[in-house]
Order: C-alpha cells, then structure tokens, then sequence
C-alpha cells in the first residue's frame, strides 16, 4: 500500500512538473523574441542616426545674370529639409548667405536631436526658399523665407534679406538707400509705424510698446528690407511685434510716398511703362514670352464670344465672360491652403503651377489642391530660366516634376507653365503640355500689398484673361477675397486655363 501511494503521488507531481516546465519554456522563448525585436528596432533607430539620408545638392542658373541657385535636400526620416539659396560671383556675399544656411540648418538638426531625446518619434521639418528682388539700379535684394517645425504644435517663420550690386559684388544697407540723412530717417520710421497700425489684420494683436521701440528711427531697426522699383518693403521678428500666430509683420511703403527721401542711386524710375521687363527681354525674338492666347491653350475670345448684326458689325456677348485665375511656386502649407479655401467660397476653380521640388515637400497639400478639383500645371522642378539650360536639363525639369504630381495626385499634369514666362523652340520641343502664360501681372511678388493685387487685376481684366498670382505669398491670399469679389460683381465665370473657351 505504501508502495502503490508513493506511485500515485508521483505520477502527479510529474505532470504538474512538466506543465510547470513547458510553461516557463514558452514564456522564455516569447521574452527572447521580443528582447530581439526591440534590439532589432534599436540598431535599426540608431543605424538611422548614424547613417542620416544622404543630401542631395543641385546647382543651376537662374534668371539673374551672375546668380546660381543652389538646392539642398534630405529625405531623412525624422529630420528632412529642402533649402533654396542664392550663390554669386563675389565671396563675402556667397560667405553671408553660406553662414545664414549652416547655422539655420544646424539649430534645426541640433533642436531635433535634443526634442527626439524625449519622443523619439518626433518628426520636424526645415524648408528655406528665396525670392530675388530686382532694383532697375542694379542693385539686388534677396529675401530668404526659413519656415521649420520641430516637433511642437506650431512651427517657426523667419525672414532673412542679403542684398547685393552682382555687378560690383557692394553690398547695400537701408541707410545706403535713403542717402544716410537722420531726417530721412525719422520720416521712414513714421510711416512704418503708421503703416502697422492702420493694418486691419495686425492691429487687434500688435504690442504698442514693442511697436513704439521696434519703429524708433534707428538704422538697425529697418535692416531686414527689400527694395524693388515700386516699393520698400520691411521685415520683422515672427511674435515680436504681435500675439498669436501671426507670422512675420511685413510692411510694404509704396516708393512714390518716399520718391524725395531716395538717395540719387535709389531714385524712381523717370518712365517706368516697361515693368516687366526683368522677367523677359523682349528684344530677343527667340526667348520673349508668347502672349498667352497664341499658346496652345488658348483660343481666339473674340470668335467665341461674339455675334453679327444687320449692319455687320459685331456685338459682344458679356453674358459668358470667363477668367482664369493662376498660382504658381507652391504648394505651401499655410498661404496655399488659405488660398484654397477663398476659391471654394467663391465656388471658382484655378490653375495651380506647381515647382516639383515643393510637391515633393508637401504631399498633402498638392493632393488637397487636386481633390479640391482645380487644374494642375507643371512648372519645372527647381524653377530655372530653361532657355539657359541644356536639353537634358530642360527634359529633367518638366519630366520630373510631372512625375511626381502624378504620383502624389494620381492625376497628370495637364499645362506646363516656364519659370519667369522664359520659352523658346528648344523649351517648347521638350514637353507636349500645352505652354500657359499669362496677360495680367498682379507684381505679387514685388509689392507683397494685398490692396495692390486688386488693383492690377481692376485695371487690366477682360474676357479671356489670364491671371498671375503666387501661392507662396502671404499678402496674396489675404487680397484674393477682395479680387474674386470683384471679379464675380463684374460677372465673369472663374475656369481653368483649360477650361478657357
């Protein structure tokens, strides 16, 4: 009996050992597999950090004589950026601008470092472009836009101007330009303070006090400007001057309120019919911009949109006036979105020339553009003046960035728009898009005034027309309201270049 109770008790202790055994067998096996996963995940992050994406660096010559364009992009995972920036024939110029790049990019790289220590998911985001703001002096401003998130709910935008005589390789100071007399000064720093706050969009959220010291007339208080022939446009400080997200305050001073304050150097223009003319030169038969009704996307209005009476002469039909408005150089997140919403309140669709490079950038706004059903148009990949280029460039511009809207959109390109309206055969040979100009120029881009984009579109609209905007300007979709307002009074129908009939 002692014998046969001894083998029962061991019979259970053994099946409840092997369980035991099993159990803890598997348990192992499961903590091993996710200790290697998470080494794996580990060396796989750090890897990441050690070999960062590869950046891509590009030069190509832009529309300025003596002026490269010099592109900078890294497709990281966690840290991307894509930087824009002028390159001259003189060194302390290309100097300033090479020391603006390093340390702007740097402080990014250097805050995401630090952010990703906390959350190593976060994601930034670093995009500098430029615009070049020619003087008919000679003279050059250029305007750096440094827009970058790092992780937190709002990102950061910064405005940074060079200037520079490519010519003399001098560079020019706001004092430079107003002949360095004190009075002048405070006549300036008037205005400015003036212009601030008669502002209907600042004036709810600026800081008087900060206003009041930021506008003293001291030369280093207006040092972030432009000048172009219509205008001195000044730069502050993002939430320097004003609460909330407002960006960058931008005040724009039309030259004629201070033609007498000019130094002789900086003087108006004694006739300045010929606005346009630093876009294309026309004295050249072969590279000057085809009006945009001789371009394979435009028709004859008049036919169209005329009839015959009794007497033979002909009547228009103001009943079916149509108009196409035109954005180029984006997407941007902010000023093409808020662009995006003006149309839809107006029920009007538009042309979008979007710069590859940008699509690349943002995805989801080139997306939002084409799910809100306006037109996409081609406008090369980095914006060169293609008539300078080779033919394999010129085939790399358009191919590559027609590649991209389709992939991003899933629709194709449809139009093909070249950086500063520069065509010639060689251009038109290399793409079958059809090629869009434009007949109204709004100078956007110059006077950066929404009240002045009204203004050239009042003067200039007709049957037919053809707009040109950029959506990567503020001041541009704060007047858009105001323009499509007054289009609509005036019963045009807002289509798409395409569309034009």
């Amino acid at each position: 009996m002692k014998i046969t109770h001894r083998k029962r008790r061991s019979s259970w202790i053994d099946v409840t050992f092997s369980i035991a055994i099993v159990a803890l067998t598997v348990s192992a096996i499961y903590l091993i597999s996710q200790t290697t996963k998470n080494e794996a995940a580990s060396l796989h992050e750090k890897k990441q950090g050690a070999n960062p994406a590869p950046v891509v660096i590009d030069t190509s010559d832009s529309h300025y004589p003596g002026i490269k364009l010099i592109t900078e992009t890294s497709n990281d995972l966690y840290t991307p950026f894509a930087i824009q920036y002028p390159q001259s024939l003189h060194s302390p110029f290309n100097e300033a601008i090479s020391t603006y790049i390093k340390n702007a990019k740097q402080d990014y790289l250097t805050t995401m470092t630090e952010n990703r220590k906390s959350d190593s998911k976060i994601k930034g985001e670093l995009n500098i472009s430029f615009e070049t703001l020619p003087h008919h002096s000679g003279n050059y401003s250029f305007v750096l836009i440094n827009s970058r998130t790092t992780g937190d709910a709002n990102g950061t935008t910064e405005i940074r101007s060079f200037h520079l005589n490519p010519e003399t390789g001098e560079n020019f100071t706001i004092a430079d330009v107003f002949g360095r007399d004190p009075k002048h000064l405070k006549i300036v720093s008037t205005l400015v303070r003036e212009t601030l706050y008669n502002d209907p969009l600042l004036v709810d959220y600026l800081f008087p006090k900060v206003v009041d010291i930021k506008t003293e007339p001291l030369w280093g208080n207006f040092r972030n400007f432009a000048i172009t022939d219509e205008s001195l446009i000044i730069y502050f400080e993002e939430n320097e001057l004003t609460a909330g997200t407002m960006g960058p305050p931008i005040v724009a001073i039309p030259l004629s309120d201070v033609k007498n304050l000019l130094s002789d150097e900086f003087q108006l223009l004694v006739d300045d019919t010929d606005k346009n003319a630093n876009i294309i030169d026309p004295s050249k038969e072969e590279n000057a911009a085809t009006p945009p009704k001789e371009t394979e996307s435009s028709t004859d209005q008049d036919e169209n949109n005329s009839t015959s009476t009794e007497d033979g002469k002909e009547e228009v039909d103001n009943s079916t006036k149509q108009i196409a408005l035109t954005f180029d150089d984006g997407p941007d997140p902010k000023v093409t979105m808020q662009i995006l919403e003006t149309l839809k309140k107006y029920d009007a669709k538009a042309t979008f020339f979007m710069l590859g490079s940008r699509v690349e950038y943002y995805p989801e706004i080139a997306k939002k553009v084409q799910e809100a059903g306006h037109e996409l148009g081609n406008h090369t990949w980095n914006h060169p003046d293609l008539t300078k280029a080779g033919v394999e460039k010129v085939q790399a511009e358009i191919n590559k960035t027609s590649s991209i809207i389709k992939n991003v959109t899933g629709e194709e390109a449809t139009v093909f728009r070249p950086p500063y309206g520069a065509v010639n055969k060689t251009v038109r040979s290399q793409t079958n898009l059809p090629v869009v100009l434009w007949d109204i120029d709004t100078l956007d881009w110059k006077h950066r005034d929404p009240n002045q984009l009204l203004t050239h579109v009042k003067g200039s609209a007709k049957d037919g027309s053809i707009i040109l905007m950029h959506d990567i300007h503020q001041s541009t979709a704060e007047g858009l309201d105001s323009v499509l307002a007054y289009l609509q009074s005036e019963g045009y129908t807002f289509v798409t270049v395409s569309e034009l009939q």
